[in-house]
């Protein structure tokens, strides 16, 4: 589901904005999500194959990704991602409640970054992703 429009006026010139999907089963989180990532072109998906399927028809330059969702998990997730070649080096970016999932997120997904969910996502998600992505999409 597209929550924001692919392109922003930059001096008069369109400026494609970076993709980030966002998959999580807590729509409460999807509405946080959006505020926080307002300036970017922002999918969402609600589980497990919803979201590699929008990852694969999207191709988002960042996804975030919830560990455990109601159809299955992360680890599901990132192996169904490694099979489609456009998204091999899309950075992931894991956040869950639990914080033991913090060691199957970089080791089975191969997560960028590990983040608990509550404030230190509110604060901590812009300059992640900045990082992550390049300047120049």
């Amino acid at each position: 589901m597209l929550r924001h429009g692919g392109c922003a006026e930059r001096g008069g010139a369109n400026v494609v904005k970076r993709k980030i999907l966002v998959v999580d089963d807590d729509l409460l989180w999807h509405r946080l999500f959006q505020k926080v990532l307002a300036g970017y072109e922002t999918h969402f998906a609600s589980g497990c194959v919803e979201g590699v399927v929008m990852a694969a028809q999207h191709q988002p330059d960042c996804i975030l990704l919830d560990f455990h969702l109601g159809d299955g998990d992360a680890v599901f997730v990132c192996s169904e991602l490694r099979k489609i070649p456009a998204l091999h080096n899309t950075p992931v970016v894991v956040i869950s409640s639990d914080p033991m999932a913090e060691c199957a997120a970089y080791m089975e997904c191969g997560a960028r970054h590990f983040l608990v969910k509550g404030s230190q996502v509110i604060r901590e998600l812009p300059a992640i992703i900045s990082g992550l992505l390049p300047e120049s999409a």
